[in-house]
């Protein structure tokens, strides 16, 4: 498989938010010597700043200070305060009182003037509120920034509307959860609209027969917020020309939901990103901690950043099958090993391991061994895939469940997978089947039956009533491949074929936007990338959070909790 360099993002979501914070601190014409101003954030926007940009990056831009507005902060009466806030009613409260000089004891205002800056519309009441307050005279530019939204990778974004997204959408306890996380999510996909300087078509996922679904609630909320936004602009007369409309309408966004593919979650993939965090603990998702020996002897424990804007070796290898990724670093340690003569010495004079005894080493550490034998990688055809007359309790399938050498994860992932392929089955089979591998919980049992959340039949008893499945349209493809290490991954996700469709069958243009309300995979952010390059667009995809199989099957398990 050839290598494929990561293609160029003219609009990264990462710089358009670094952009969009930087030029509102630098850019405001402040008073005084050498312009100085003080920063006022709240928690909320201080939470959005801190992931494109560093404390000395805010400083830079001649600022004495970044005061969190929910404390007692230190006045500076004489320089100008730049407010970077949420547009809630708390938050105008704040920044009115203060500039209300009082009396008893007698305070002047707590800086010279004010520039505010909203991560999102500021609603017209509480613009009111504030051109009627004792603030109004010292206010001396009001701009909303539409920041609300986390990117995480160039083309990814992330909406995180609550601490439990997936239960919010699928549980049948949520109550208003869903309603107030499909607010909260909509308001963040129109601030990454809003960032990209477009107006989009909507268009959703109704799975066939379902009166409803999470993505067609969610794109109907969002287009509500698209209506608001596009009359709220004309009401200011910011930046809005009638006559553009029809140019930025080439644009779209389509919206899913996790139900459209639920192979996703459960596979071990290929990619090197995906093995990693399939594999890895990793804190925060994207902090890798490990230990090492020193020379000294001294263990010393080191966090490393997985991260394309800190590590520009892991955003070229990400994507790549991991034999290629191993064969890059294989080459590029031993280039550096015949660069080094100081390296070459001290190989020559230890006694320790060569490098193609420690590659050797390498192929025979367990975990390495797992991977490559992997039924959910080397072998999916042979368990997830089974042709349609095949009997559900075929041989094949109980022997795997029963091999103790596969982890136990492991082997609910595969019951998991079948039972979503043949849509759910016959429930007492089902139950038989559940009791094979022997390390199924009562956790394990419920989260089977919460399938049904995600429109997989789990209580049907007899043969005839089974249903064909309504994502049968987008089954992952099975690549049947010989040599391991010359191809790609091994599945394709639904989302990469819904997208390709959609560019290919109704000549979508301009930037296209893609959400799934529910979580989104390792794989789905990479089918982005390779779409981008292959058709040389600007192609995006956000979700409520990324989700991992052990955190799918977490997520499964909490839905009647």
């Amino acid at each position: 498989m050839p290598e494929m360099e990561p293609p160029a993002t003219p609009h990264s979501l990462i710089e358009l938010l670094r952009k969009s914070i930087i030029s509102a601190i630098s850019q405001t014409v402040c008073v005084g010597l050498n312009q100085w101003r003080v920063v006022v954030v709240d928690q909320p926007s201080l939470k959005i700043i801190s992931t494109v940009l560093k404390m000395p990056a805010i400083l830079e831009q001649n600022v004495l200070a970044v005061q969190l507005i929910t404390k007692n902060r230190q006045p500076y009466p004489d320089v100008d305060a730049v407010y970077v806030l949420v547009p809630c009613a708390e938050s105008i409260a704040q920044v009115i009182d203060d500039f209300t000089p009082t009396t008893d004891p007698p305070l002047r205002a707590k800086y010279a003037r004010a520039h505010l800056f909203f991560t999102g519309a500021l609603a017209d009441p509480l613009f009111a509120k504030l051109s009627a307050s004792a603030a109004a005279p010292y206010i001396k530019g009001i701009a909303e920034l539409y920041i609300e939204y986390n990117p995480i990778e160039s083309r990814v974004f992330l909406t995180t509307p609550s601490e439990r997204p997936f239960y919010a959408l699928y549980s049948p306890n949520a109550g208003g959860m869903r309603s107030r996380d499909l607010e909260a999510s909509a308001d963040r996909v129109l601030s990454v609209i809003a960032s990209l300087g477009v107006r989009p078509y909507v268009r959703y996922y109704r799975p066939p027969g379902s009166a409803s679904s999470p993505a067609e609630a969610m794109a109907n909320c969002l287009q509500s917020k698209l209506d608001e936004y596009c009359a709220h602009l004309q009401r200011k007369a910011e930046n809005y020309k009638e006559g553009q409309s029809a140019n930025l309408q080439t644009s779209t966004v389509i919206v899913l939901d996790r139900s459209v593919d639920i192979y996703a979650p459960l596979v071990h993939e290929f990619a090197y990103q995906a093995i990693v965090h399939d594999l890895i603990d990793l804190e925060n998702g994207d902090k890798y901690a490990y230990s090492s020996v020193a020379a000294n002897g001294e263990v010393q424990r080191t966090e490393t950043e997985l991260a394309e804007a800190t590590d520009p070796l892991w955003a070229k290898l990400r994507h790549q099958h991991i034999s290629q990724v191993s064969q890059t670093l294989v080459k590029r340690l031993d280039q550096l090993v015949s660069e080094n003569v100081g390296i070459k010495a001290l190989a020559s004079l230890s006694k320790g391991p060569t490098l193609n005894e420690m590659r050797a080493a390498l192929a025979e550490l367990p975990e390495f061994k797992r991977l490559q034998s992997s039924e959910l990688i080397s072998h999916p055809a042979n368990c997830v895939y089974a042709k349609s007359e095949e009997s559900l309790l075929e041989p094949r399938l109980i022997a795997l469940l029963d091999d103790r050498t596969l982890c136990a994860s492991d082997r609910i992932r595969l019951l998991f997978l079948y039972i979503v392929h043949v849509n759910g089955g016959i429930a007492s089979d089902r139950r038989r089947l559940e009791e094979v591998p022997q390390c199924l919980t009562d956790d394990d049992k419920l989260s089977v039956a919460n399938l049904c959340q995600l429109g997989v039949p789990t209580k049907v008893e007899n043969q005839a009533d089974i249903q064909p499945s309504s994502r049968s349209r987008y089954t992952w493809e099975v690549v049947d491949q010989q040599d391991h290490d010359e191809l790609g991954p091994h599945f394709v996700p639904a989302v990469k074929s819904i997208i390709s469709e959609q560019i290919a069958g109704t000549n979508l243009r301009g930037t296209l936007i893609v959400y799934i309300a529910g979580g989104v995979t390792l794989g789905e952010m990479r089918a982005v990338y390779e779409i981008a390059h292959k058709y040389n667009r600007q192609v995006y995809i956000g979700s409520t959070h990324v989700i991992t199989p052990r955190g799918f099957l977490d997520d499964l398990k909490s839905l009647h909790l």
